[in-house]
């Protein structure tokens, strides 16, 4: 880019916009768009389907790189009603009108023809994918081909003649493969398509270490409503498995991504983004600990649930895991200031250390260290009893045509302001003036309470909504009360 190798710190993403389901709003699509750079993406894979044309305009203005996605099976479908009934008769003028609409956006640089077909490892397979490929080329020959291709048990290399119909080989979860690949087949460009959330530094090394490989795609950027539970951890006594083994209701999301579904980034998006870029040097959060004999059990695309909290009642004197991410060359870690201990984060620890604490509660401090000299701190300070109501709006004024949206995250605290993470309090919601609640969240996807009404519990002390204008001008008041707290109110101006 403009004579710079860019590697490609992706993330997929669904269509959705969380509580407001598949509306594609156009402020909820550009904030989307402005989440995904504010974690330090670059990239994103649309999947998988076409975007709204909103999203795409707000990548253009924001500066970020489009991987255009059109189908998810071809010829043979992997549910019922899938796209393959409709895809012989179809496929030429859906494939086409995406590409004619999407091909003057220049944040779109690559086009993506599939996701794991189910007939990938099949003759019939190819000569789909060179029909698609042979068609697209008609309209724009400007940006590559790719699709993302996943093994399921196939011998890997026999999707080399599949491969070799793209010009960019998407790979689903198989980068560990591209060294030998690349020996195997010299000429093949490849990216990874897919890939999960806890191999974030295995992944980057093997995107650093390889000119041939563009970037990874986590699965993915954010959460999302569907694929319930493919992101869960759960405790021994839980039912076991992975999300399309059993019914995990209520789990009714993916929790699998880096950002949440009310735009809390979770720790795993502060160590990706650290990674890729240098604007964020030192992050710290803590693993959940597990009530012994109870232990916590991961899925495929989950991660360690980990908070940015220091308020862990109950676990008083047991040792408690405190991760500290840091691209300095070593991190100090006080307890109430005093010296917990020191460690190296160079790349040789994978720019982490992991100190267990007894815990006592206070103040929690990591430190930054280059040079011997204390340079950056991040600190996590246990909260106090529930308080007080805390709203933050993404927005100060929204236009009144009916469309705009405002979103509001609401925050639980202590008496002294102090963040208060295990805060579930019931909250209400009033808006007085020329606007209407057009959903609320709280990031729980294990919360059945309907997204779109007046009231919502706190999950880990965080709540959203979002409010959407009318067609008339005035003052939108928006007043959160709970019992045993004070309330909170804020305005925002419709013009």
């Amino acid at each position: 880019m403009n004579g710079k190798t860019i590697k490609m710190n992706g993330g997929c993403v669904h269509h959705d916009n969380g509580c407001l389901g598949a509306a594609a709003f156009d402020r909820a699509e550009e904030r989307k768009v402005e989440l995904l750079k504010a974690a330090g993406f670059n990239a994103v894979r649309t999947s998988h389907n076409p975007p709204s044309e909103t999203f795409l305009n707000a990548c253009d203005k924001l500066g970020l790189l489009v991987m255009d996605e059109a189908f998810d099976c071809w010829r043979r479908g992997k549910n019922k009603n899938d796209y393959a009934v409709y895809f012989d008769k179809w496929w030429t003028r859906d494939l086409e009108s995406m590409v004619e609409r999407d091909r003057n956006h220049p944040s779109v640089i690559m086009w993506s023809i599939g996701n794991e077909i189910p007939e990938r490892g099949e003759p019939e397979a190819i000569k789909t994918a060179k029909m698609l490929a042979d068609d697209l080329g008609k309209i724009d020959i400007s940006r590559p081909i790719t699709s993302a291709i996943v093994e399921n048990n196939k011998n890997w290399a026999a999707f080399d003649s599949l491969m070799d119909v793209h010009d960019v080989a998407g790979y689903n979860y198989h980068l560990y493969s591209a060294p030998a690949d690349h020996q195997r087949v010299p000429s093949r460009i490849i990216v990874q398509t897919e890939s999960y959330p806890k191999d974030a530094f295995i992944n980057w090394k093997l995107v650093q270490e390889n000119n041939y490989v563009l970037g990874d795609f986590v699965w993915t950027a954010m959460d999302y409503l569907g694929e319930s539970s493919i992101g869960r951890w759960y405790y021994s006594g839980d039912v076991p498995g992975q999300h399309w083994e059993h019914d995990f209701f209520p789990w009714h999301g993916a929790y699998c991504g880096d950002v949440d579904l009310i735009g809390w980034r979770k720790p795993i998006s502060h160590y990706r983004s650290m990674l890729y870029n240098n604007g964020e040097k030192l992050y710290m959060a803590v693993r959940e600990p597990a009530p012994e004999p109870i232990e916590i059990k991961e899925t495929w695309w989950s991660v360690w649930p980990t908070w940015e909290s220091w308020t862990w009642p109950g676990f008083k004197g047991k040792n408690v895991q405190v991760e500290v991410y840091s691209k300095y060359p070593k991190v100090r870690l006080y307890l109430n200031n005093k010296l917990i201990g020191e460690q190296a984060t160079t790349i040789d620890q994978q720019f982490k250390a992991t100190f267990p604490v007894p815990y006592s509660a206070g103040l929690l401090k990591a430190v930054g260290v280059e040079n011997d000299k204390e340079i950056e701190s991040a600190t996590l300070q246990t909260a106090g009893m529930a308080a007080k109501v805390k709203l933050t709006s993404d927005r100060k004024e929204i236009l009144a045509n009916g469309q705009d949206l405002v979103y509001v995250t609401i925050e639980i605290t202590d008496r002294d302001g102090t963040f208060q993470p295990e805060a579930a309090n019931r909250l209400h919601f009033r808006i007085d003036g020329p606007g209407v609640i057009a959903g609320t969240d709280n990031a729980d996807v294990k919360d059945t309470d309907p997204y779109v009404g007046d009231t919502r519990k706190a999950w880990r002390g965080r709540a959203l909504v979002v409010i959407r204008s009318s067609r008339n001008t005035g003052d939108i008041k928006l007043t959160v009360t709970s019992d045993g707290l004070s309330e909170g109110a804020l305005s925002i101006k419709a013009h």
